[in-house]
């Protein structure tokens, strides 16, 4: 099987990255900033390729949230439904991605990592942007994925946000990512936060008046954005389609956040208005403390590194609304 080493690209650097091109060491997970890279040549992204990688994933899923394949018919009008909604079918998916210049499709391979070759990707991925941000991270990361999205021309990702820090390197084709701060209280509630958090499947709503905060960001093959943790966004493709590979990851510093935010979420539950994170680190570390206790030392999927802490918590207080309810 191929390996996805520094030689399968062109460009003759030993990274993969052009760690110069943008502020790794002083804005990841502060600020979305765009970047150069190495790989929009490289034949691991190929259709051919691409189609038999969707199929090894979907053989590889025993049921998990580790490997999977989301399919449906492309959508040209952003931010008019909820992004993880309406998909199809995925018998289809290979000629989908083989023919994606004119199937109208929109496709998520996530788990990619299975195929050793991606998985050899991602570890000198990682190992670039640990020397590019200039910090021991993958000693700080708990939970990595490669997922690759392929989709018709004109075709959009609706509004929504991600758990992971995550990095996007544009393989093929033009597109255009809509970026909105992730500390504007106008786009983005404290409980929208807690409840994104806390919630399996929640998602954020998309506003007309957002658009006049949106950052545009121009991604062309060889191109790269950093997205941040909870960073709301959409994406537009343009006249081809496209290609897109995200690296995505849980590190430990942004997970213990979202572990206060799920605790702030039970004491909104309660009426009490809690105190965001960073306000008072104290408290920050007695809500996160909590979580990371009960959190299960042998994640099965990336739920389980985010979730897990909090479904234990909040088990008891459903088990005893569950018996109360049931003897009215």
């Amino acid at each position: 099987m191929q390996s996805a080493s520094v030689s399968l690209t062109s460009s003759g650097s030993s990274s993969l990255l052009d760690n110069t091109s943008g502020p790794f060491s002083t804005q990841l997970n502060h600020e979305p900033f765009a970047f150069s890279h190495y790989l929009a040549d490289a034949p691991l992204f190929d259709l051919a390729r691409l189609a038999d990688l969707a199929k090894t994933v979907i053989a590889s899923n025993r049921g998990d949230r580790n490997h999977y394949v989301l399919f449906k018919a492309a959508e040209s009008l952003a931010n008019v439904s909820k992004q993880w909604t309406n998909f199809q079918p995925i018998d289809r998916v290979h000629e989908a991605i083989r023919h994606i210049e004119e199937s109208g499709s929109w496709v998520l391979i996530t788990g990619a990592q299975i195929d050793p070759a991606y998985q050899d990707l991602l570890d000198n991925l990682l190992r670039d942007l640990e020397v590019s941000c200039g910090v021991p991270l993958r000693e700080q990361i708990l939970w990595s994925c490669v997922s690759i999205f392929v989709g018709s021309p004109n075709s959009v990702t609706h509004y929504h946000m991600d758990s992971e820090t995550n990095f996007l390197f544009q393989i093929h084709g033009n597109k255009e990512a809509h970026l909105f701060d992730r500390n504007d209280r106008e786009i983005l509630s404290e409980a929208d936060i807690e409840t994104f958090n806390a919630v399996d499947g929640s998602h954020i709503e998309f506003r007309d008046e957002f658009h006049a905060k949106e950052r545009v960001f121009d991604l062309a093959p060889g191109k790269g954005l950093h997205i941040p943790v909870n960073a709301p966004h959409w994406v537009r493709n343009l006249d081809d389609y496209s290609v897109t590979m995200s690296i995505l990851f849980y590190m430990r510093e942004e997970t213990r956040r979202a572990w206060v935010y799920q605790v702030n979420h039970l004491l909104r539950k309660l009426s009490i208005n809690p105190t965001p994170p960073g306000k008072a680190p104290l408290i920050d570390n007695l809500k996160s403390g909590l979580i990371g206790c009960l959190t299960t030392r042998s994640p099965r999927d990336k739920q389980d590194v985010l979730r897990s802490g909090y479904h234990w918590l909040t088990k008891p207080a459903s088990s005893v609304y569950r018996i109360a309810s049931a003897r009215k």
